[in-house]
């Protein structure tokens, strides 16, 4: 029931992991050019060693096939995948496809299109895509195969031909259904254990892992905006006083000010006890970042904290403008924003300094 579910509705899987699926498909093709272009050489040579010729062309034939891939995919960039490397898939193994349906047909009609069949019950070990999407790959594929074999039977093996459509599609459909299965979750897992690995459990904000690189990759292109780390006043007083439960709360609590205070391509994270930094992109000027500060101070009024206890949280906060000609890397920005940080701190604290 699982599998028929599978393929009658489409896995959310396919919508909010394109990116990572298109990418896993492009490795896939990469990989694929790569034995299609060595295997067939193995072949080859045994049957020059057996000295039986019969197969030598069609898998010289293969062979210079996935080597021109391989050539066209070293001269793309074999680490810049297509924007919809899945379709080019699709592309890619449609003229193996069809060139093993003719030898079938040609040289062995009695088997009833062994190698296809082996072909096409291979294809969702391949290709990641939406479940329908492949069955319907697989139930064109199955029927011009069948028109295939009739062309070059003379329409003499119908029987044949109905019984090779049979079990070519049940065969590659039930196995799509299980190899599918098993794909989306390990894509699942996957996307979870990397979401883990650069996110912050407890607040949600990217770890200092996943922000450094993201802030990394923003000064590496050279982009305008303003880099600051923002610390929580006497932080240590809400833990001591009332727990570290209320220490929590009050650390989730100004994460989601932070996010609701920030632009969508903002970059934010936690790296550790009552402190957090971030990164927006865009022109700032010293007076837009005070009002992005207040915007942030206004918002601890309806803290947890705040509410229960009437007592205010504050927070103090260092800020670097970048103006896009600066060669900065993390680690210098982070100091200079941490001098700044302690800046205010020294001048009174619940206040903006900023450079």
């Amino acid at each position: 029931m699982k599998i028929l579910k599978l393929f009658t509705k489409d896995d959310d899987v396919f919508n909010n992991y394109h990116d990572k699926i298109n990418e896993l498909n492009y490795e896939r093709i990469s990989k694929l050019s790569m034995m299609g272009a060595t295997l067939p050489v193995i072949a080859v040579i045994y049957f020059a060693i057996v000295g039986d010729y019969e197969g030598s062309m069609e898998s010289v034939i293969i062979m210079l096939y996935f080597a021109a891939l391989r050539i066209f995919l070293k001269f793309h960039g074999e680490d810049r995948p297509f924007k919809n490397a899945t379709l080019f898939f699709y592309l890619v193994i449609i003229p193996i496809l069809l060139f093993a349906s003719i030898i079938d047909a040609y040289y062995d009609p009695d088997e009833q299109g062994f190698t296809s069949l082996l072909l096409l019950c291979a294809i969702p070990c391949l290709i990641l895509d939406r479940p329908v999407r492949i069955g319907s790959f697989l139930g064109i594929v199955a029927l011009t195969d069948g028109i295939i074999f009739d062309i070059f039977n003379d329409g003499a093996a119908v029987v044949d031909i109905r019984s090779h459509l049979v079990v070519t599609s049940v065969v590659s459909i039930i196995i799509s259904g299980y190899v599918l299965k098993i794909q989306i979750e390990n894509v699942r897992r996957g996307e979870k254990l990397a979401y883990q690995s650069e996110h912050d459990g407890m607040t949600g904000l990217f770890n200092r892992v996943g922000g450094e690189k993201r802030i990394s990759q923003y000064l590496e292109e050279g982009c305008k905006g303003f880099f600051y780390l923002i610390d929580v006043d006497n932080f240590k007083y809400v833990n001591d006083s009332f727990g570290h439960d209320t220490g929590d709360e009050v650390l989730e609590d100004i994460s989601g000010i932070l996010t609701e205070s920030s632009g969508e391509k903002d970059v934010l994270m936690r790296i550790g006890g009552d402190e957090f930094v971030g990164f927006a992109e865009g022109i700032f000027s010293e007076e837009l970042i005070q009002r992005r500060f207040d915007r942030i101070r206004s918002g601890l009024r309806w803290t947890r904290f705040y509410r229960k206890h009437k007592q205010k949280i504050t927070l103090s906060m260092g800020a670097v403008i970048l103006d896009g000609k600066t060669d900065y890397s993390y680690k210098t920005l982070y100091k200079v924003a941490d001098d700044l940080l302690y800046t205010s701190k020294r001048n009174g604290k619940n206040i903006m300094t900023a450079q």
